[in-house]
């Protein structure tokens, strides 16, 4: 557990060494298949650690960021497919609910469509997490942050001033939480303030991106920051994710819907009444999306403006 005090090296490693007890707690009920959450579970650990790699690995050995990097970025790309699946069929009862004018059953076969694909790429991820790959990933991260937390490694890092390109000798966790809350907040703001009503969908799955680095780093750096404040700032994060969220499952559902449709032709034509239905669940993952855009227009200056600002400063030690 990170405390005050800590070096900021030996801080990172600890928090690197928590999400990988989560990755590797979790293999073995992934591997099973019956419980989704497992794999979710999984995914978060990856996640997580990729975004602290990403934003605190310049005060771990010289290398090692970017040694480990790609081979977390290929463990996200194997357990992706699966975990995309498992959600359309865990959300599929709530998706038949919104329909009009098609009927529940008519999604029976698109259902078994995606349990056929979810077979398919449960096959490729079992061999993934069973593969040496895998194995000495895990291995090599824990062995490398051990040293760490155990004094056996003189790779303390530079890191940049915050506000500037001068380095500066970062040597405690308070001192590292300080510089890069600021840092990832700034990224935040700047990619908030160019947004508009217009902007691609791309800008804003962008923003959406930094505020999950923003909530992950704030997560981290929890146990230094003001205990009030610092639950006042991750709420308003949440509200504002849930916005950003639900403009990005409006995009990727619909693309997905017809992903999905078109593989279902290739196969073999599916019932007219199953094309329907997906279209119009298609249809209402649009209206979604349109809905978030217009909530984000609101939302931005709500959760990042002035009061958050001052919120952030107020909590940082």
């Amino acid at each position: 557990m990170i405390t005050a005090g800590l070096p900021a090296n030996v801080a990172i490693a600890t928090a690197q060494l928590g999400f990988l007890d989560a990755i590797e707690g979790n293999v073995a009920g992934t591997l099973d298949g019956a419980d989704p959450e497992y794999l979710h579970e999984l995914r978060v650990g990856v996640r997580r650690t990729r975004s602290l790699i990403k934003l605190t690995g310049d005060v771990l050995p010289s290398g090692v960021a970017a040694h480990f990097a790609p081979r977390f970025k290929w463990l996200g790309d194997l357990t992706t497919p699966t975990r995309d699946l498992d959600v359309y069929l865990i959300e599929m009862d709530q998706l038949a609910e919104v329909l009009v004018g098609a009927h529940p059953e008519d999604l029976a076969p698109f259902t078994e469509h995606l349990r056929r694909q979810r077979a398919v790429s449960r096959r490729t991820l079992v061999a993934g997490l069973r593969c040496e790959r895998f194995t000495d990933l895990c291995t090599s991260w824990r062995a490398m942050l051990t040293e760490i937390t155990e004094g056996r490694s003189d790779g303390v890092g530079q890191a940049p001033a915050a506000g500037g390109d001068t380095p500066a000798t970062v040597t405690t966790v308070e001192q590292l939480g300080a510089d890069r809350v600021r840092r990832v907040y700034a990224r935040v703001l700047r990619r908030a303030q160019a947004i508009t009503s217009d902007s691609p969908a791309e800008k804003v799955h962008a923003l959406r991106k930094r505020c999950k680095e923003l909530r992950y780093i704030l997560e981290v750096f929890q146990p230094v920051c003001a205990e009030h404040t610092h639950r006042s700032v991750i709420k308003r994060l949440k509200r504002l994710q849930d916005v950003l969220g639900a403009f990005q499952d409006g995009e990727v559902q619909s693309e997905g819907l017809r992903t999905f449709a078109q593989q279902m032709l290739d196969d073999g034509p599916p019932p007219a009444a199953t094309l329907l239905a997906m279209g119009e669940l298609s249809a209402h993952f649009t209206v979604q999306q349109r809905q978030a855009r217009h909530e984000l227009t609101a939302a931005l200056p709500r959760f990042l403006g002035a009061t958050t600002h001052e919120r952030i400063e107020s909590m940082l030690p």
